[in-house]
């Protein structure tokens, strides 16, 4: 007789009393295997970065810590975009969707992992605001151009002007049109910003990657004046070409960043039907990450590392307040009708929110 069938013939044997007191105890055994596997590794708190803190008990088996340095209680959770999770079963599932089979509406993942809506939709941000755009170094022939898209205020509750969800009649270039900065050399470093709502400036190319060209790069870009203005101000060699010629020769052209911008505002479009401005920043990390990942086997991995993230939280529960940043300092429009669903932040004040780097 196997081991399996020992244990059910030992299950049967005992009583219904017996029974339920074994089931609970084995199911707070499953939680702790749980939680381990959702890296119960803490290396330093979570709110001061310091790594003086000791265990400080369990609650419902989870181990908790107090940093001696802030004197506040966290888990491995903490901070990370783990916090707050309950179906950790089916949020694996998802993430496992999200970073496999790339961009899905949220009522088929709804439905797909059995979740409703809205926690459908608070868990693909959770992950979102755990991607960062990359930080490598453009080397040799970086591409570089500026993709459009309308300004949208997609389920902003309480808007009471015409044509509610954002957009303009104007044609062109004008204060409606939401600005993304799409870089690209030849290594696969890539880069997706959310720069400003309105005309291109040379100080939005500079604030996003001008400490990122190394000075033997080769800008290519169409003859935008701010691309050029950048380039002449930071002496870096620039070929440019009339944007309906598409390429200046079969070594220099923007076909690789063009191609990525298609592909983007197909997916943005027609798979999700646009989204709003405020979350457009975490949809280009998303796609700059498939992007950078494409083929690799592992890719879950890399995702794991990035949910361990202390300021994860952070930047989920602060996305309304940097996007009212982003609309005062980087666009004409007037910020209005501000959520009101909220959550406890770990940040104390205005001034650690503006600290971070989202938009």
């Amino acid at each position: 007789m196997d081991t399996k069938q020992q244990i059910k013939d030992l299950f049967t044997s005992l009583n219904k009393c017996e029974r339920e007191v074994l089931l609970t105890e084995l199911a707070t055994i499953k939680e702790l295997d749980k939680n381990a596997d959702v890296k119960n590794d803490v290396k330093s708190c979570p709110f001061c970065s310091n790594t003086n803190f000791v265990k400080n008990g369990k609650h419902r088996g989870i181990q908790r810590y107090i940093c001696k340095t802030c004197n506040r209680n966290f888990v491995f959770s903490t901070g990370s975009a783990y916090q707050g999770i309950k179906k950790k079963d089916k949020f694996e599932s998802y993430k496992s969707i999200m970073f496999n089979e790339g961009f899905i509406p949220l009522k088929t993942m709804s439905s797909r992992v059995g979740i409703s809506m809205q926690t459908a939709f608070d868990w693909r941000h959770k992950i979102l605001c755990s991607l960062k755009s990359t930080d490598g170094k453009f080397e040799n022939i970086t591409e570089i151009d500026d993709v459009w898209f309308l300004y949208s205020q997609k389920g902003r509750k309480g808007l009471k002007y015409s044509r509610k969800r954002g957009g303009s009649k104007r044609k062109g270039d004008n204060d409606f049109q939401v600005k993304m900065l799409i870089t690209s050399d030849r290594n696969n470093t890539k880069d997706l910003s959310v720069v400003r709502i309105g005309r291109l400036k040379s100080n939005d190319i500079e604030r996003k990657i001008g400490n990122r060209l190394e000075s033997s790069s080769i800008l290519v870009s169409d003859k935008h004046n701010s691309i050029k203005s950048f380039a002449k101000k930071n002496k870096i060699t620039h070929v440019s070409f009339k944007s309906s010629e598409h390429i200046a020769n079969n070594q220099h052209h923007v076909q690789t960043v063009n191609s990525m911008a298609a592909r983007l505002k197909g997916s943005l479009n027609h798979s999700f039907r646009g989204v709003s401005t405020k979350y457009l920043q975490s949809y280009a990390n998303w796609f700059q990450f498939l992007e950078t990942n494409k083929g690799n086997t592992d890719v879950i991995s890399i995702v794991d590392k990035c949910l361990d993230s202390n300021n994860s939280w952070d930047v989920f529960t602060n996305i309304e307040t940097l996007y009212k940043k982003f609309i005062k300092e980087y666009s004409k429009r007037t910020y209005r009708c501000p959520t009101k669903r909220g959550w406890k932040t770990q940040l104390k004040d205005t001034v650690s929110v503006t600290a971070l780097s989202y938009l």
